[in-house]
């Protein structure tokens, strides 16, 4: 008596022996971009993130506050920005070097977005300066 009914399946052989390939790792396409904007979650990272927010980004909003020399203000953001992409890389665990990661355009945009994020602090945040 057969309960079940059986079909004759391909043998592949075992896992061992080598015989089987697995497309999903060998037909997989290796993607170059990142699947989502790193300036603007590199932002948020520095804004989100307690301990890099009070050791690196707070002095450093608080010493170009009052500068208008945008030399000098550039002087104060790219190290922090630097920093801050490599606390992002070593804390998100993310492959690409930082140096691979952004391009200098891209760094020059995460600090006009800094400074206009400072400028116009969206009015939603509880504790957003007046």
């Amino acid at each position: 008596m057969i309960i079940q009914g059986q079909e004759q399946k391909q043998d592949i052989g075992l896992v061992e022996s080598g015989n089987m390939k697995l497309d999903e790792f060998v037909n997989k396409k290796i993607m170059d971009q990142m699947p989502y904007d790193v300036v603007e979650d590199l932002h948020f990272h520095m804004i989100d993130d307690d301990a890099f927010y009070r050791k690196y980004y707070l002095p450093v909003i608080d010493k170009i506050r009052s500068e208008t020399n945008n030399d000098i203000i550039q002087g104060h953001l790219m190290p922090m920005v630097n920093k801050g992409l490599n606390h992002y890389c070593n804390k998100y665990d993310i492959t690409p070097k930082p140096d691979k990661l952004m391009s200098e355009a891209d760094k020059a945009d995460l600090c006009s977005r800094i400074m206009e994020y400072e400028k116009n602090p969206p009015k939603d945040l509880d504790n957003a300066p007046a």
